[in-house]
């Protein structure tokens, strides 16, 4: 009667394990006490001894298989032997399922070297590093014992296909020379922008939140306070950017969390709201800032955006009126864009990103109206807050849009 090699149990908490290795091949012969599988838990790794002399006439579960505690693994019987018969696990006094094969040993045999083209030896580091790598252990030729594959092999192999990749890579560059790109030096705006880019991304996590804001009430106020400001003769230009800029303004008061810094692993909290206001100017972008923002009216802060904006477009702004902003507002909706993915203006926390106007038709008292509605992206640091808190101050501008005469209180 054939004899079962069964998965054993290492330790009183394991339920599985892995098959690693198979020492032996189906006819190979084995002797009782003798090692034939390499197997593993999560914490050791250990050779599985024949239980009884024979052949090993089927291989049941293949190297690398995840098999429950009990279960047969592999069969030894004698060579007119069938494995077909059922038999029961002594150490795990549970019932096996039966092992059933049509093949006879050497049929297995002459399959699995065809298969394999030869036999390969690796350790579990390896096979694990192997893994990671994407490497084809056939490929690998192992230098340790008795041509055992190790996880320098593995790493060695990775090392040299990686060369191999490059190489063919800049042959392929060399091969688009021969197209006569038209060459140009990089304006040196546009290569300070793409170093602060890559430098925010490389020094953060990013992560941004998508929400619109209904603001048919907004656009009555707007309207209404550039009558008002018409009938008595006063200057203002009430953009709809210097609306978002008054509420994400009264937002950084009611959440301060959002007017932070990280430094040098120190979080800097600031009572004072430095604006940034990002602006294209030709070859790229900058961010004049409205200091203490805050403090001012809606009309004085009106006129604030309007002056850095404008110095910053004729290139007049100097050093200080560029630098310095706890957060910052960009806006794309002149370009038809709905969401986006601002980057942070390192070390701020936050940055609030403004879409185009989009018109949806909403159910309100059971009638179906039509809204005006606005696209805001708010991306922060996850390094600084979670989710939570950032959908609260995104909540909060809102609000404050929603219910726009809270902006003039």
């Amino acid at each position: 009667m054939p004899t079962t090699i069964v998965m054993p149990k290492l330790g009183m908490t394991m339920k599985e394990g892995t098959v690693i290795e198979w020492l032996k091949r189906p006819g190979d012969i084995v002797k009782e006490g003798e090692g034939v599988v390499t197997i593993s838990s999560e914490k050791l790794t250990s050779e599985v001894e024949a239980p009884a002399s024979g052949i090993l006439l089927e291989i049941v579960e293949k190297e690398d298989s995840e098999v429950e505690v009990g279960k047969v693994i592999g069969v030894i019987g004698k060579k007119d032997e069938d494995a077909q018969e059922e038999t029961v696990s002594t150490s795990s006094a549970a019932t096996v399922a039966s092992v059933t094969t049509t093949e006879k040993p050497e049929a297995v045999q002459q399959q699995q070297q065809v298969k394999n083209n030869r036999q390969i030896r690796i350790s579990p580091a390896a096979r694990k590093k192997a893994k990671e790598l994407g490497v084809d252990t056939i490929q690998v030729t192992g230098t340790g014992p008795k041509g055992r594959i190790t996880r320098a092999d593995i790493e060695q192999f990775a090392k040299g296909q990686e060369e191999k990749a490059i190489v063919h890579i800049e042959q392929e560059e060399a091969g688009r020379s021969n197209i006569d790109p038209s060459i140009e030096n990089m304006p040196r705006i546009r290569s300070v922008i793409s170093k602060r880019m890559h430098e925010s991304l490389q020094s953060t996590a990013q992560l941004t939140l998508h929400r619109k804001a209904n603001i048919n009430k907004l656009i009555e106020f707007q309207a209404q306070i550039k009558r008002e400001a018409k009938s008595g003769n006063a200057e203002l230009k009430l953009t709809l950017t210097v609306l978002v800029a008054r509420a994400v303004l009264l937002s950084l008061q009611d959440k301060p969390f959002m007017n932070t810094h990280l430094i040098n692993n120190k979080l800097h909290e600031y009572k004072e709201v430095h604006l940034g206001i990002a602006t294209a100017v030709q070859d790229g972008l900058v961010v004049p800032v409205v200091r203490n923002a805050a403090q001012l009216s809606l009309g004085n802060l009106a006129k604030n955006i309007s002056l850095v904006a404008e110095k910053a477009r004729r290139g007049n702004a100097d050093a200080s009126e560029l630098t310095g902003s706890t957060f910052t507002i960009t806006n794309l909706g002149s370009q038809g864009i709905e969401y986006f993915t601002p980057i942070l203006n390192t070390p701020e926390s936050g940055i609030l990103g403004v879409g185009t106007l989009m018109d949806e038709l909403i159910l309100e008292d059971g009638n179906v109206k039509n809204a005006k509605k606005l696209p805001l992206s708010l991306t922060f640091d996850h390094r600084i807050l979670d989710g939570a808190p950032a959908a609260e101050f995104l909540g909060q501008v809102i609000y404050y849009l929603e219910h726009p005469y809270l902006l003039v209180l």
